[in-house]
């Protein structure tokens, strides 16, 4: 599969690449795969997920939890980090054809063709497990095939009255902060800000917040106000709404501004492949603190009658949270820029296939998990089928009819 026809060439369509970004970002994909897998394993998985597993995996809940932390903040910060490098190598004209052509039309086109099936595979595991009352379809219309009852979804417009954004909400959300790019960086020019004392100091002050070895600390205390905003217990997810949400848009900007100036001051990298595997460890000591410990509560208590933590035990419990999500941030940022430098054809491949690889995943899992969901089987072996299945689709699909054709073109600037 990695042939001559894959090595890396210099074009038009490319600029220079990070190899640690390209292949962090490859992992992230495939954790978010696994992370999704793991979604049906939960004990209360009825609440938030289209099927429940009859054989739930406390491991699998420990590594949703842990994951959930980590995965999309790094997914902003690199996102931030590669959008100041395009900007700089394009212009605001060439950075706006590119994100509109790489960021836009990806997530409109694959939100059309991926959401019907989201919905079917939801309507599926309604009528398998009983359990409807996420889905607010009425009571006499559950009798009918879900493969109907989605077409009627869509043909009497009710997805405009209720949708989701589904795992597509990332790119949405890229695409707020791109405009919001675009108009900080026109008005700043014409304005002149780019050459203002008190910018010049924002600057020379996070450079210092960035190569400091406390760095950890002071960004869990920017992160802690902004856990208070959440909506949800941890870190939201605004796939409901188009307009955005101020607690996504702050928690998740702060992450996407990171890697901008990152970018902007490349020799701070260099401080964060100190002590990485310090990070990972304080991560995994504070797993526990940050919530682990509800974990065990959930296992045996329905969600509507769980009580989170309040006052000083909240205050503590967010702390502790944002520490942890920094740690793992910092360390496996840390841990790709220490050993994933140099050029690799596999990774570059890997790297190119990741972006088919989140889009297209969703539905195709939702599908197996449906599937062996009622198997009277060990939740282990479930999950490594459901795996094997998903990512040599993602592989094989990607080889034979995305590589070299006009959606690779689409989804990675040129085709091979």
């Amino acid at each position: 599969m990695f042939d001559n026809t894959m090595k890396i060439q210099s074009t038009v369509h490319t600029f220079n690449r990070n190899h640690s970004i390209d292949s962090l970002r490859v992992f992230l994909v495939m954790v978010v795969v696994v992370f999704h897998v793991a979604q049906s394993f939960g004990y209360n998985s009825l609440y938030y997920w289209v099927i429940a597993d009859n054989s739930p995996s406390l491991p699998l809940v420990f590594f949703r939890f842990i994951s959930h932390s980590f995965i999309m903040p790094l997914f902003f910060l690199i996102s931030g980090f590669s959008a100041y490098s395009l900007l700089q190598k394009m212009g605001v004209v060439g950075f706006t054809s590119n994100r509109i052509n790489r960021v836009l039309v990806p997530f409109i086109v694959s939100w059309l063709l991926i959401y019907p099936l989201v919905v079917f595979f939801s309507l599926v595991g309604a009528s398998k497990s009983g359990y409807w009352d996420a889905l607010d379809v009425p009571l006499a219309l559950r009798s009918i095939p879900p493969l109907q009852l989605t077409i009627g979804f869509f043909l009497k417009l009710q997805f405009l009255q209720k949708y989701s954004l589904i795992h597509l909400w990332f790119l949405y959300q890229l695409l707020v902060f791109y405009l919001l790019t675009l108009l900080i960086t026109l008005i700043s020019q014409s304005l002149g800000w780019n050459h203002n004392k008190y910018f010049l100091w924002v600057g020379r002050l996070f450079h210092s917040v960035l190569s400091s070895p406390w760095k950890l600390f002071w960004f869990a205390i920017l992160t802690i106000p902004l856990l208070y905003l959440q909506h949800g217990r941890f870190l939201d997810t605004p796939d409901k709404a188009l307009i955005p949400e101020l607690s996504a848009s702050s928690l998740y900007g702060l992450f996407f501004c990171t890697g901008w100036i990152i970018s902007r001051q490349p020799e701070l990298l260099h401080s964060f492949s100190k002590y990485w595997s310090c990070h990972l460890m304080l991560g995994i000591l504070l797993i526990m603190p940050s919530g682990g410990y509800e974990i065990i509560t959930w296992m045996h208590l329905p969600l509507e009658l769980y009580k989170p933590p309040h006052g000083w035990m909240r205050l503590i419990n967010k702390g502790a949270y944002a520490l942890m999500i920094w740690s793992f941030v910092i360390g496996f940022l840390g841990f790709f820029l220490r050993y994933r430098t140099s050029e690799s054809v596999a990774w570059r491949y890997l790297a190119d296939a990741s972006y088919w690889w989140y889009i297209i995943h969703f539905p195709l899992v939702l599908g197996l998990q449906i599937w062996v969901a009622f198997w009277p089987v060990f939740w282990g072996i479930k999950f490594l089928i459901i795996n094997l299945i998903v990512f040599s689709f993602l592989l094989l699909s990607y080889h034979f009819f995305v590589r070299s054709t006009f959606i690779g073109r689409q989804l990675n600037g040129r085709k091979y």
